[in-house]
């Protein structure tokens, strides 16, 4: 039988405890169940009271302490008949003597390893001074010896920290303000020791009032603090003297977009010419200071590490600085959490204009080298075309003179007149051909002297070109149109000679045998247009200006003869000489036309026909 207050103590319905076999066990705390179950075993063997105090579990997960207590009922024979007994619940006096203990245990572990001296001091009765025995432990004097020593403490305070402390002691003495002082006092072996003296003045309420205080050993908080002072001090320095700028930063979680800058080191206006107190007062400062092409990068990388992309900041970009100078700067900063507060910001920021453009400069003279390099190949595979088209046409004209030559020295050959005035006729022409080569490369060579001026006179140029088409032996009359109307300007007729000259073997050696060259002249304003056209295959757009460089070849130039590459270099050249102007263009029905315009007096260096 249990009583139904059970339910009300544990919780469980009061039947349990006679119908479940085992239920009071599986009740009871795990690490009392040994015991009970031992004490229990005991009385019963022995019919003894039983008596004990343990914990058990209500059925809401509580702990409840219970005391336990019973006696076995016996017959009139005393025999055994039953236990009966008394579960009282004694939580809240265990969790009391718990308290009281764990008091007890502090108030002793405090007594016993207390660091501070407690003292005691009557104002009118010198000899009821109290100090408590710690003192030797602190500072190696007994406390009879501090006691019976007129004037002992004020003589052990530190000669720099004695008139300070008197003072304070005085006043105190005076006015019963509480005391509080910390200075140095010389232990009995000869060193000092900083101490915390601290007292309070108590009412007796009815008997003699008195001093209260302890002394208290803070010598390791003060080496502590200047060690600390020390760190700060050359920290401090550090920081203000490094060429970087070091700050902290707090973002606003509500707008990760402004950050409150907390500190900022005194190098701040070196950098970038605003003060420390704009930068710490206006929180969109760097915002606004940033360059614009900068803006957005630097913006998105800062607001992707604020809104806890990452624990790390680390960017190069360019500043404005105040007076408009650009900063390139390198802004590292780490995420620092501590305990206790939000997280903030650390960083630096140095300045890298000069590395940057060092770095540019360096960049800049890879290109030009790049460049000087490109333009040194480009000379070199120039110079090996040049040598080879000089080599073919000095070698092919001479080889032709020289066997011709000597087919005419052989006395033992007797040719026809006829044959003999067509090796002749050859002879020449070869002549003629290493004369135009020779010819074209010396005035090549006085042209980017500057040592070739044009004498200027009035020439007809129609019949000055069809003099030279018809005694050309480039080309044959089958091949050549000629429109060359009667046009006199002042020209240089031996260089318009060479234009026309040079234009006829660049169609010749450009085309197919059966393409149809037309020559033509034209007045354009005060001036006269030369045009050379073929029906060949034309000058792509994008080699129309680089044919006119000194040894180019168009992309036809023939492999068997693929020429020096001076002849259209001299003709832009002479045309320029004349204040006029050379270009190709696409012939109208398919092929290339070279043009060349020569202004009159009155033109202006330049000038092309209108429309180009």
């Amino acid at each position: 039988f249990v009583s139904p207050q059970v339910q009300e103590l544990l919780g469980y319905d009061h039947d349990l405890w006679a119908d479940t076999p085992g239920f009071w066990a599986s009740v009871t705390h795990p690490e009392d169940l040994p015991a009970v179950l031992a004490e229990s075993e005991r009385t019963n063997e022995t019919g003894e009271h039983y008596r004990q105090d343990y914990r058990m579990l209500a059925a809401d997960g509580r702990t409840l302490w219970v005391h336990d207590e019973a006696h076995l009922v016996r017959d009139a024979e005393d025999r055994p008949l039953v236990w009966q007994g008394v579960i009282v619940d004694i939580t809240e006096r265990k969790e009391a003597e718990e308290r009281y203990r764990h008091a007890q245990e502090r108030l002793q572990a405090l007594i016993d390893h207390m660091p501070a001296v407690v003292y005691t001091e009557t104002p009118d009765d010198p000899a009821a001074f109290y100090i408590s025995p710690q003192i030797e432990a602190v500072f190696g004097y007994s406390p009879q010896r501090w006691r019976e020593t007129e004037g002992f403490w004020r003589d052990h305070i530190h000669d720099d920290d004695r008139d300070r402390v008197m003072g304070a002691n005085d006043r105190s003495n005076e006015t019963k303000e509480p005391f509080a002082q910390e200075y140095r006092f010389r232990r009995a072996d000869g060193s000092y020791a900083w101490i915390h003296d601290s007292a309070r003045y108590v009412l007796g309420e009815g008997r003699e009032d008195w001093w209260q205080g302890f002394m208290l050993d803070v010598t390791e908080r003060k080496e502590a603090e200047q060690q600390l002072a020390q760190a700060e001090e050359m920290f401090r320095t550090i920081v203000e003297h490094n060429p970087a700028v070091i700050y902290t930063q707090e973002y606003d979680v509500a707008d990760p977009g402004v950050s409150r800058t907390t500190y900022i080191s005194p190098r701040q206006p070196e950098m970038l010419g605003y003060s420390v107190e704009e930068v710490m007062n206006d929180g969109t400062l760097w915002t606004r200071i940033l360059h614009p092409e900068d803006r957005d990068r630097v913006l998105a990388a800062d607001l992707a590490s604020n809104v806890g992309a990452g624990d790390r900041f680390s960017m190069t970009y360019r500043m404005i600085h105040k007076d408009g100078r650009i900063v390139w700067v390198q802004d590292d900063a780490n995420l620092v959490r501590i305990e206790g507060r939000p997280p903030f910001w650390q960083g630096f920021m140095m300045d890298i204009t000069e590395r940057k453009q060092a770095e540019q400069q360096l960049e800049r003279a890879l290109e030009v080298e790049r460049e000087a390099t490109g333009r040194l190949r480009a000379l070199d595979e120039m110079k090996n075309t040049f040598l080879q088209a000089v080599s073919h046409d000095l070698r092919t004209p001479l080889a032709a003179i020289l066997g011709l030559a000597i087919t005419l020295e052989r006395g033992d050959v007797h040719l026809p007149e006829d044959d003999a005035r067509d090796l002749a006729h050859r002879i020449a022409g070869n002549a003629r051909r290493l004369d135009r080569l020779v010819t074209n490369l010396l005035d090549l060579d006085r042209l980017s002297r500057g040592i070739v001026t044009p004498k200027l006179e009035p020439v007809d140029v129609g019949a000055l070109v069809q003099r030279v088409v018809r005694e050309s032996d480039l080309v044959t009359d089958a091949r050549v149109r000629t429109d060359l109307p009667e046009l006199t300007i002042p020209v240089d007729a031996a260089k318009v000679e060479r234009v026309v000259e040079n234009l006829l073997a660049n169609a010749v050696r450009h085309t197919p045998p059966t393409a149809t060259i037309w020559v033509s002249v034209r007045a354009e304003g005060t001036g006269v247009l030369l045009a050379v056209e073929d029906d060949g295959p034309g000058v792509p757009a994008e080699l129309r200006e680089s044919i006119f460089e000194p040894f180019q070849q168009g992309a036809n130039a023939p492999a068997h003869s693929p020429g020096v590459g001076v002849g259209l270099t001299l003709v832009r050249r002479f045309a320029e000489l004349h204040r006029g102007q050379a270009w190709v263009e696409d012939r109208e029905g398919g092929g290339a036309s070279f043009r060349v315009f020569l202004p009159g007096a009155a033109n202006a260096p330049g000038d092309r026909p209108a429309g180009r």
